[in-house]
């Protein structure tokens, strides 16, 4: 059940005329010592007859998530009782997820709490009567069985107050093989102007807000930069080491005001085993960054199999590898039905 209070913690609240809170338990799950699990969905019906548009999002939970994606879609589709089911069976993709609804945000790795926030004015849209899902994975590394609720608040902001609309993009590098006891870094280009001249009709015009990255404990950095143009390679976004909080925002920068053509996107780990490691759930490794920014254009890049080649090696020894990055690139409509009207 959603729960609306106001910014100064009033019993109600309209999301049309000022800034909400709403907030609810989405699902209390226990996970037995030595699980891991990747085939939970948990949904949460927010039953709003209006529109949100959301300006941040604070998650709570105790323990035993490594990793969640949460997306939201009209409340008549993946129509469960509120609560957890299982992915696999309800067929759900989060790709269908993103391109009928839209993507929410993403829980940082193994974070127990954490508050993302856009920059001032900037926001996603949730159409009226939505239901938020989240695709969960789960890891319990300890010899006892955890018992977790998920607790989530999303915080509005009435339509007039916001001053950018945020659509969401997302670069996977999957080709991963980090060499046995050695640094190595994975890098890949996604250039966005043609697809943005091709699907929306008009020249680039893409002003990313936020990022958020998500890597393993081998992980040690990674980074988004600009790409093509005269300030190619200037660094927009950076996370170090292994923390509670991978997301961020960024300093506005127009791509296509300054003739770039897109991000250059690097995941950099360390691996001390004496064994490769690859792509993958457990002790392997993961690249993944999830954006938010101001443009009509989204997009899914990914670096597939096989399609990466070893570069160079930095000074320091850092083993560098590039990858192609294939897009599936589509506009963004923000005026997205949602459930049926009541």
């Amino acid at each position: 059940m959603a729960i609306l209070a106001g910014a100064c913690g009033e019993d109600a609240c309209d999301p049309a005329a000022e800034a909400c809170t709403i907030e609810g338990v989405v699902s209390t799950i226990e996970i037995a010592a030595g699980v891991e699990d990747e085939d939970t969905c948990q949904s949460w019906t927010l039953n709003n007859p209006t529109e949100l548009w959301v300006n941040g999002i604070t998650q709570r939970n105790d323990g035993a998530y490594h990793h969640a994606n949460w997306f939201f879609v009209p409340d008549n589709l993946f129509n469960f009782p509120d609560g957890t089911w299982s992915c696999s069976q309800a067929e759900f993709s989060e790709l269908t997820a993103a391109l009928l609804g839209g993507y929410l945000f993403a829980l940082s790795t193994q974070s127990l709490e954490e508050s993302q926030a856009l920059p001032t004015g900037s926001a996603i849209r949730i159409p009226p009567f939505s239901r938020v899902i989240g695709s969960s994975h789960f890891l319990n590394g300890s010899d006892a069985t955890i018992k977790t609720s998920m607790r989530l608040a999303l915080h509005t902001l009435p339509r007039a107050q916001v001053t950018a609309r945020m659509a969401p993009a997302r670069i996977t590098y999957h080709d991963l093989h980090l060499d046995a006891a050695k640094r190595s870094s994975f890098t890949t280009e996604c250039l966005i102007d043609d697809a943005h001249l091709q699907r929306v009709g008009a020249p680039l015009q893409y002003e990313l807000h936020y990022v958020l990255s998500h890597y393993h404990q081998l992980g040690t950095y990674t980074r988004v930069e600009i790409a093509g143009g005269p300030r190619d390679g200037e660094v927009l976004a950076e996370h170090l080491g292994y923390g509670e909080n991978f997301g961020q925002p960024v300093p506005f920068v127009d791509l296509g005001q300054i003739n770039a053509r897109g991000l250059r996107f690097t995941c950099g780990f360390q691996n001390p085993r004496d064994v490769s490691v690859g792509w993958g759930v457990g002790d392997q490794e993961m690249c993944v960054v999830a954006l938010q920014a101001r443009t009509n254009l989204a997009f899914d890049g990914f670096v597939s199999d096989g399609t990466s080649a070893q570069v160079g090696v930095s000074p320091d020894g850092e083993v560098q590898y590039q990858g192609t990055c294939s897009l599936n690139a589509f506009p963004w409509d923000f005026d997205k039905g949602g459930g049926p009207p009541r």
